[in-house]
């Protein structure tokens, strides 16, 4: 009996004595944490007095930085309104928090300029939402659009041609041919007579159909440029989905939705490699590239810069982006104009007196290129940007501390009185002698420098013959919907919701042949 219990006793002291040591070991890792926190915490603390000589709004908290104000005004679309009213508080360049980091935002002209000059000490940041969704490539690393260092440089030095202003013509002799297809095969069996559609989603099959009259050939775009415009959108829908608090990642990365994302991407993707495939075998009996040939070029580009067949996928991802842009450039001059329909009526007065019959023709186009300049003025494709700033440098009035992230918003820089007598009224004229200060870095649109926007002639050629097409061919009348079309000015470029809807009334005379059909998706 003794040794039973003696027995009993060693157990229940082994029992303790383990019991004492989880304990321990509990202690010791709580205060360990705890050490961490308050050590991080102060590290977090000390980073932020850096910046204390710089203005900004006061925090909603120390953990939280501006979060809540930030989240309320994405809520009710005020996001960049929000900066716009900080700015009339605490000058061009003032500081934020996202957390307890705090962030550079400036609409200083001259930073702005900095900024895009010199392109070492500002970087795009590593974390751009469009290099991959859930860990699969959309425009990687090393695109023309958001790559960076010597490979980047090669790349960009060796585009720069193919989108000289000298080289526009040939470009538009391509352009031509493809917007009079494009009337016959996927205007008109759409737009018959009084149909109302939504005109972003026209805009939309006419830019996606672009890529292809400059070497991009692949039987989507050719057939159905809708169907590229519609997975572009739904890219760009499901992106946003990777940012956000843990419970909407976690959301997003089981949806059902994510995966046909990806789906479309690794088919798009797959489609990109066969156009790369075939235009490597027709450069085999060339001399040199074609001048109209985008994927050529790119070709070689990549192939100068020691990169390989992903990275030109890379960029052909990147132009149907930059593409769908341009719809979306469209759409938001299109809202505008269902509130200013004397402009409208005064810029199809010139496309109809001015129908666009050669390159030359586009120069008579003057108050329509006013129109779309002040369009990009008020709802420019990009809203805003982020670089990363890699050493410490006077800014302006201010020394800035390096490794910290900078941000910029042209919607906030286009909307200062200063710059623009009454920002918020949609006034072409202002444009009549051209842009004003054109050097002063206070219109923005297109960025400066070396990442200027390398297409910003061709954009603006293909908006004037968009334009032209339908002025031409259609009386357009704006149809009021429940809900007001708006632009979204949470993202980083335009995006539209609720499309203007548009009556589409034929001048030309109506084939019986021709079915009637409203734009299907």
């Amino acid at each position: 009996i003794s040794s039973g219990i003696n027995a009993e006793y060693g157990e229940v002291q082994l029992t303790l004595v383990l019991l004492h040591s989880e304990m321990l070991l509990v202690g010791v890792i709580a205060i360990l944490a705890i050490f961490y926190y308050f050590q991080d915490t102060i590290q977090k603390w000390l980073y932020c007095q850096k910046f204390r000589h710089i203005p900004g709004p006061p925090p909603d908290s120390f953990f939280n930085g501006h979060q809540i104000t930030l989240m309320a005004a994405k809520k009710a679309n005020k996001f960049l309104d929000c900066f716009l009213t900080w700015r009339k508080m605490y000058g061009d360049t003032f500081q934020f928090r996202i957390k307890t980091r705090p962030v550079i935002f400036t609409v200083d002209p001259e930073v702005l300029k900095l900024i895009s000059q010199d392109v070492v000490s500002f970087t795009k940041v590593d974390h751009l939402p469009n290099r991959a969704l859930f860990g699969q490539r959309i425009t990687g690393t090393y695109s023309i659009l958001t790559g960076g260092g010597q490979e980047w440089a090669i790349k960009r030095r060796i585009m720069t041609s193919f989108f000289a202003k000298q080289n526009m013509k040939v470009l538009f002799n391509h352009l031509d041919p493809l917007m009079s297809r494009l009337l016959e095969t996927k205007l008109k069996p759409r737009a018959g007579a009084g149909n109302v559609l939504d005109i972003h989603e026209i805009f939309t099959i006419i830019f996606s159909a672009l890529p292809g009259v400059f070497g991009m050939e692949c039987a989507m775009g050719v057939d159905q440029p809708e169907e590229i415009g519609r997975r572009i959108n739904i890219f760009l829908d499901v992106i946003p989905s990777q940012l956000g608090n843990l419970k909407k990642i976690f959301g997003a990365h089981v949806s059902k939705k994510k995966q046909e994302t990806i789906d479309m991407v690794v088919e798009m993707r797959m489609m990109g490699k066969q156009m790369v495939d075939e235009k490597r075998k027709d450069m085999e009996s060339w001399d040199s590239n074609p001048e109209e040939d985008l994927l050529a070029w790119l070709i070689t580009a990549n192939d100068a810069a020691g990169l390989g067949d992903e990275e030109v996928i890379d960029d052909i991802m990147t132009v149907y982006l930059v593409m769908d842009n341009m719809s979306k450039q469209l759409g938001s001059l299109f809202i505008y104009l269902i509130n200013y329909r004397e402009v409208f009526d005064k810029m199809v007065a010139e496309l109809r007196a001015n129908p666009i019959t050669d390159y030359k023709s586009l120069d008579k186009l003057r108050y329509t290129e006013m129109v779309l300049l002040e369009s990009l003025r008020m709802a420019p494709v990009l809203l805003r940007g982020t670089r990363w700033l890699n050493k410490s440098i006077q800014a302006g009035k201010y020394w800035i501390p390096g490794d910290c992230q900078f941000q910029y918003s042209q919607y906030v820089l286009h909307r200062i009185e200063e710059y623009w007598p009454n920002p918020r009224e949609f006034i072409p004229e202002r444009f009549e002698k051209g842009i004003p200060n054109v050097d002063s870095f206070t219109f923005f649109p297109f960025l400066a420098g070396p990442r200027a926007c390398l297409g910003k002639h061709v954009a603006m050629i293909a908006m004037k013959m968009t334009l032209s097409m339908l002025a031409n061919n259609y009386d357009l009348t704006p149809v009021p919907t429940e809900t007001v079309p708006v632009i979204v000015q949470t993202m980083a470029v335009t995006r539209l919701k609720g499309g203007p809807m548009y009556k589409f009334d034929p001048r030309y005379k109506v084939k019986e042949t021709v079915p009637q059909v409203v734009n299907e998706y």
